[in-house]
């Protein structure tokens, strides 16, 4: 997964607290970061690449959705992004499913989402 960035350094410092990424690769140009690969256990890499234009259209869209197992880790994704106050919405019902967005420091969204439907007696 690539997303573009404003700032490497920044997102690479967020994505890694918030998603426990581990930094495999930083790239730099000129003495400027431009790209940094991230990476965790059983999840794609990400790559995070320098452009403040591209990050700044595509901010408040849904850019990548991660899996999580059950409504009850959700929640506690829910807990953990209250602790370190990081923006996002809680956790919300859809139509397949529970997720909560999370907004990046450009504003790009998160979604972590739940394979579970929500039964007819819960909607």
């Amino acid at each position: 997964m690539r997303i573009p960035v404003s700032d490497v350094t920044a997102s690479t410092d967020w994505y890694s607290e918030v998603f426990g990424l581990s930094v495999l690769l930083v790239e730099e140009e000129e003495n400027q970061v431009v790209g940094a690969v991230l990476s965790a256990p059983e999840r794609p890499s990400l790559g995070l690449h320098l452009d403040p234009s591209r990050a700044m259209a595509l901010a408040g869209f849904s850019l990548v959705v991660l899996a999580v197992a059950s409504r009850e880790v959700l929640s506690k994704w829910d807990s953990w992004l209250e602790e370190i106050g990081v923006t996002h919405t809680g956790v919300v019902e859809g139509p397949l499913g529970w997720y909560i967005d999370v907004s990046d420091p450009d504003g790009l969204i998160v979604q972590l989402h739940t394979p579970e439907h929500p039964s007819v007696e819960e909607s």
